[in-house]
């Protein structure tokens, strides 16, 4: 299983209202954000904390529910940053047997491009990013 990035809106109920088709304006609506696994591998690992990561981590816990809310999303970008500025560092530490480093390396990066691009969009939208 894969995991995806999505933008919401807040509906008036509280409910998350998440953008799909037309309504969401990107081709699928969704950005790849790796596989399920990274939940604990990668986004929840040690590694990425000492980057400094907060929000990365956070989206792994049960109680955060995979969730940047709206109000969270301007700083969301400055985080990734500095995850992209270590991801040769981060892959190194968090690749399977079976991957080189550059490989995960190229993985990571194209994800973290994915979730920023989410990101963008959830901000001129004014709304969040799920990602599960």
């Amino acid at each position: 299983m894969s995991l995806t990035s999505e933008v919401f809106l807040v509906a008036d109920d509280g409910d998350l209202d998440i953008l799909a088709g037309q309504r969401d304006g990107r081709p699928d609506g969704m950005e790849p954000a790796g596989p399920e696994s990274w939940r604990r591998t990668v986004r929840g690992s040690r590694a990425i904390r000492r980057i400094g990561a907060r929000f990365l981590p956070a989206l792994v816990s049960v109680h955060h529910g995979g969730v940047v809310a709206p109000d969270e999303i301007p700083a969301f970008p400055a985080e990734i940053a500095p995850v992209r500025a270590c991801s040769e560092r981060l892959a190194a530490e968090t690749r399977s047997p079976d991957r080189t480093v550059e490989s995960h390396c190229r993985h990571i990066s194209g994800r973290l491009d994915g979730i920023e691009a989410s990101a963008r969009y959830a901000q001129g939208a004014g709304g969040g990013l799920l990602i599960g």
